[in-house]
């Protein structure tokens, strides 16, 4: 435990007890580190309305209100508190209860240390197989729901117009092909970013590319995006709509693949090295869903096989599908809000 948790826990306990004296109501929190937090958040919280969001900083509470999102300050001293981080010595209290939300789809990186997941009383996974895979683990707070997040792509949230609407704001040439290229954060060592970053001129005449990169890459690589001319480089958060307009995906090790991958269509991965994190698992699954590759020279080889061929994989992405989602019936929230409620009966 942090220095600056231990030293929390005592005066937040006592704060909380205090709280409960002077009001008797029920407060439900979701604790919000960044934006993207709330996206994964959002399709539970269209349909909890009441869930008060709780910033982690006063720069994340301006951030949040640049986008409409409401939200108070951390400290707060709720009875149930929601997060996607692994952040519950935030809420030392052994009386709130505590649930979990994937940050991401699936686990593209093996799970932290069991004892960090089994801090909460429930611990949202996207299918039944990561269930039972986090319990090999000895995590036994998991809950299969499927993915709230991606639930806009399969209800219908996000309408054929809002697409249209994005295409057209994007200036996307209707006889391109789309390309999305993305890479997980580049200080790991698992990103991919180096091998296409400078290169995305050479291929601009012939597709339209789009560009989304983890929200910690480092400015160097965001530079030389915002220095390229004729692709769109994606800073909104919420990458859904971009991933319904794109027609292949190019991507190493992020998780955004799975959520890609739910739409059936076409993903060119780059090979990364084989690290701590990145189990057996995921790479024999790449295997399957995609075109590996190497090099830059690779990829372009590989992106025309894709186009030309987009069901080539399809039989596997579809397979994969039910194991890291179950159903994609777009209401994954729905189960969700049905967990959570079994907690604000309490």
């Amino acid at each position: 435990m942090k220095v600056f948790e231990y030293l929390l826990r005592y005066p937040y306990r006592a704060a909380w007890k205090i709280s409960k004296i002077f009001s008797k109501n029920k407060r439900i929190d979701f604790f919000c580190a960044g934006q993207v937090d709330y996206i994964c958040f959002k399709n539970i919280h269209y349909k909890m309305p009441f869930v008060r969001i709780v910033a982690k900083n006063r720069k994340v509470k301006s951030t949040l209100k640049n986008f409409g999102i409401d939200s108070v300050l951390y400290p707060t001293f709720p009875d149930v508190v929601i997060m996607a981080r692994h952040s519950t010595a935030k809420f030392p209290a052994k009386k709130i209860k505590k649930i979990g939300i994937r940050h991401g789809a699936y686990h593209f990186k093996d799970f932290i240390n069991a004892k960090h997941y089994n801090e909460f009383d429930k611990y949202f996974m996207t299918s039944q197989k990561e269930v039972e895979l986090a319990e090999a683990k000895g995590i036994h707070s998991s809950k299969a729901v499927g993915f709230p997040k991606i639930d806009s792509m399969f209800n219908g949230k996000i309408t054929e117009m809002q697409l249209t609407k994005l295409r057209k704001s994007l200036n996307l040439d209707s006889s391109k092909p789309t390309i999305l290229f993305t890479a997980t954060w580049n200080k790991k060592g698992y990103s991919a970013i180096d091998k296409w970053v400078g290169r995305l001129a050479e291929i601009v005449d012939d597709y339209n590319v789009l560009v989304t990169v983890h929200q910690w890459t480092t400015p160097d690589k965001k530079q030389i995006l915002e220095n390229t001319k004729k692709i769109n480089y994606i800073k909104d958060k919420d990458i859904l709509p971009f991933l319904m307009i794109a027609n292949v995906m190019i991507a190493d090790i992020s998780s955004i693949i799975a959520e890609f991958n739910s739409l059936d269509k076409p993903i060119v991965t780059y090979k990364v090295p084989h690290m701590k994190r990145f189990t057996q698992e995921i790479s024999g699954m790449l295997d399957e869903i995609s075109y590996r590759v190497d090099s830059f020279e690779e990829m372009k080889v590989a992106l025309k096989k894709a186009i030309k061929n987009p069901d080539e994989h399809s039989v596997k992405r579809r397979f994969y599908n039910k194991i890291m989602f179950d159903d994609l019936d777009g209401k994954a929230s729905e189960r969700a809000v049905e967990e959570i409620r079994e907690y604000w009966r309490f």
